[in-house]
């Protein structure tokens, strides 16, 4: 089967686990860039990487690439490629585009100028023309033009993979599935060993936790794909892909998750049980000063309110959940996203510290190893030492 180039997208500091991710489903040629990452591999594998891959927002074919000095270079391009051998007149199209350059005032107008081009081009063919539709559209083209090098791609994915399918509803802070499948990878977690939420919110950490433990992929819950409308469609293919990765004969691994409002832990179950997710996962409502640990030796991984949420009044919360963790969570892994200066009166010294982005909030995802007895000894029952 032919192989193509692809390029899949996704966030400032996830390039490697998305790496790992595509070397993981038989990837060849893998090359991380900025903010996405380049392979190869064939139409199969076009497949699976939408319905697999955890930490990629799009999948993208590029079709076109040359050099531009004009606005009109790009429009009589567009008009010579041949549209019509990818998609039919009656399908929709849309066209997402980023541009650096000083060729065009604004990605909008670069846009437009494809856009004029490919329904030249069909009306020259055909005397027809088809339809723009920005919302819901049958084909997606994404347009990339950086100083004079510009890009032309199919977008197989369609709407961005972070939307699984499961979110049903949300609290006023939601985590993109993607970062929170991102975070947990770059976490190492073993997958076996006791995972918990305890400020769960809508649940994504814990349900993206309990899918990759289990086996089970975004495409189990997401059935549309803009690569279900291209003329080289094989459902054949699709389906012998899709129950390849199916998993067979797992041992269930549970996931813990709370939260301190009961109207958080009901949007999480039900978007759990969309997420198919829900007997995977023990749900409780409970504040984190008053949780204890589920196992002798739990792994931890949150995302405590911060940014937006935090007011000028909640400066002791973090040093609320520092002591908590020091005095009941002994023999523990701790993961913990949050800005670096909320961090800072957590009053534990992190083993690890990883830069990422939250949306537009410049974040820190940091690891706490707690132990009774510290290595550094300092004190009886001493867990992990304060910071200096």
């Amino acid at each position: 089967m032919k192989k193509e180039k692809y390029t899949a997208t996704t966030l400032a500091g996830l390039e490697e686990v998305l790496a790992r991710e595509l070397i993981e489903i038989g990837a060849d040629e893998v090359q991380i860039g900025r903010r996405c990452v380049y392979f190869s591999g064939d139409l199969k594998l076009l497949y699976k990487a939408n319905y697999c891959l955890r930490t990629a927002l799009r999948i993208l074919l590029p079709i076109d690439a040359y050099k531009i000095y004009s606005a009109d270079d790009l429009y009589q391009r567009g008009k010579n490629f041949k549209w019509e051998e990818l998609f039919d007149m009656n399908q929709t199209f849309a066209i997402q585009s980023t541009v650096f350059t000083d060729l065009f005032n604004n990605s909008m107008y670069a846009s437009l100028k494809l856009k004029d081009a490919i329904v030249d081009r069909f009306r020259y063919k055909f005397g027809e023309r088809p339809s723009v539709d920005s919302k819901n559209p049958d084909i997606r083209i994404n347009l990339h033009i950086s100083n004079e090098y510009c890009t032309i791609s199919l977008d197989s994915s369609g709407e961005s993979l972070h939307k699984r399918g499961y979110r049903l509803d949300q609290n006023e802070a939601p985590m993109s599935e993607v970062l929170a499948a991102g975070l947990i990878r770059l976490s190492d977690w073993d997958r076996k060993s006791d995972f918990i939420d305890p400020m769960c919110g809508s649940g994504t950490i814990a349900i993206e936790a309990a899918m990759l433990a289990n086996g089970l992929y975004p495409g189990t819950v997401r059935k549309d794909f803009s690569f279900r409308n291209w003329k080289n469609f094989n459902p054949e293919l699709f389906e012998k892909m899709e129950q390849e990765v199916k998993p067979r004969d797992i041992n269930p691994v549970k996931v813990s998750a709370s939260d301190i409002s009961r109207y958080n832990i009901d949007i999480a179950y039900k978007n759990a049980e969309a997420a198919g997710v829900l007997p995977l996962i023990d749900f409780k409502i409970s504040d984190f000063k008053v949780l204890e640990p589920a196992s002798e030796k739990p792994f931890l991984l949150f995302n405590p309110p911060y940014g937006e949420r935090m007011t000028p009044e909640d400066t002791n919360f973090y040093a609320m959940i520092g002591e908590r963790l020091k005095h009941h969570y002994s023999d523990a892994v701790v993961w913990m996203i949050s800005t670096p200066q909320c961090l800072k009166s957590i009053g534990l010294r992190p083993s690890r510290k990883i830069s990422i982005l939250n949306g537009s909030l410049e974040c820190s995802f940091r690891k706490y190893e707690l132990y009774k007895g510290s290595k550094k000894y300092t004190g009886e029952g001493e867990l992990n030492p304060p910071v200096a």
